[in-house]
């Protein structure tokens, strides 16, 4: 009949035997990944959509100025028109304007100014005119890092501004 050691000897065993530490390393790799991945991943890939957000604005920007430098500037500053509302509308729908805030509005200013030089030669125009235009959209982080809420772009929503001029094409547009 096999009989078994009292309770006792088998802790008393088990407390003399020798480990190996190779096991230590294995149990701290999972905190080590989750630090790495918190601290270390999701801020370099909140921070490489935060170059794209900015090359989006930027993009809206330009093709703001393109249609403004053609159009009468009635037609640009008119807040229906579509240099203020209609670009912004069809950026929204694309796929680097669906990356913007939804609650932020995207905030347009269009200026006017004439050049701070004076044109050389007998055939230029004195009357040369610049458009302004001046963009400013939200965006919200890609993965929102739940330890860095206060920094912009990683936790919380940024706000770029663009500013872009270019010259009017047709002149006598300034005053229609």
């Amino acid at each position: 009949m096999l009989q078994l050691p009292p309770f006792g000897a088998v802790i008393t065993k088990l407390r003399s035997g020798t480990r190996s530490a190779k096991g230590a390393a294995l149990s701290e790799f999972a905190p080590a990944l989750f630090v790495v991945f918190v601290f270390g991943l999701l801020p370099v890939v909140d921070a490489i959509f935060i170059g794209i957000n900015y090359a989006s604005a930027r993009y809206l920007n330009e093709l703001q100025l393109r249609e403004a430098q053609k159009l009468p500037r009635s037609k640009c500053i008119d807040t229906s028109g579509s240099v203020i509302s209609g670009i912004p509308k069809q950026w929204r729908h694309s796929l680097l304007g669906g990356l913007a805030d939804d609650d932020q509005k995207v905030f347009t200013q269009i200026d006017y100014t004439p050049v701070p030089w004076q044109p050389v030669g007998s055939n230029q125009t004195v009357n040369f005119w610049f458009v302004s235009i001046s963009t400013t959209v939200g965006f919200r982080p890609l993965l929102s890092v739940p330890f860095l809420n206060g920094i912009p772009g990683l936790g919380s929503p940024i706000v770029f501004s663009v500013v872009g001029r270019r010259p009017v094409e047709n002149n006598r547009f300034l005053n229609e």
